[in-house]
């Protein structure tokens, strides 16, 4: 990058940048423009992306719904604060 260049983008993006830094800024912005050139020099051709660094999956059990036994649902209601019927009763969240 050029000096130009970051006065030019230091600019855009409304930041004050003094003029003894410029040359600390310039050193780094390039540091990081050659990683960015070492990364990009792989052959990758013909590799597929992945989303993942392992082939590991989650195995998830099947959703059955089985009622609940009336003494769980006692005993749960009976532990709340608050209760109408057999539900909780909570404050009010939205307004």
């Amino acid at each position: 990058m050029l000096k130009e260049e970051l006065e030019t983008t230091a600019f855009l993006a409304r930041i004050d940048i003094k003029e003894d830094e410029k040359e600390k800024y310039l050193e780094d912005i390039n540091r990081m423009f050659e990683y960015v050139e070492v990364l990009q020099e792989p052959d990758v051709t013909g590799l597929n992306p992945t989303t993942h660094v392992t082939e590991l999956r989650n195995v998830w059990r099947e959703d059955i719904v089985k009622p609940c036994p009336r003494e769980v649902i006692d005993q749960m209601l009976n532990s709340a604060p608050l209760r109408e019927g057999s539900f909780y009763k909570i404050k009010k969240v939205i307004v």
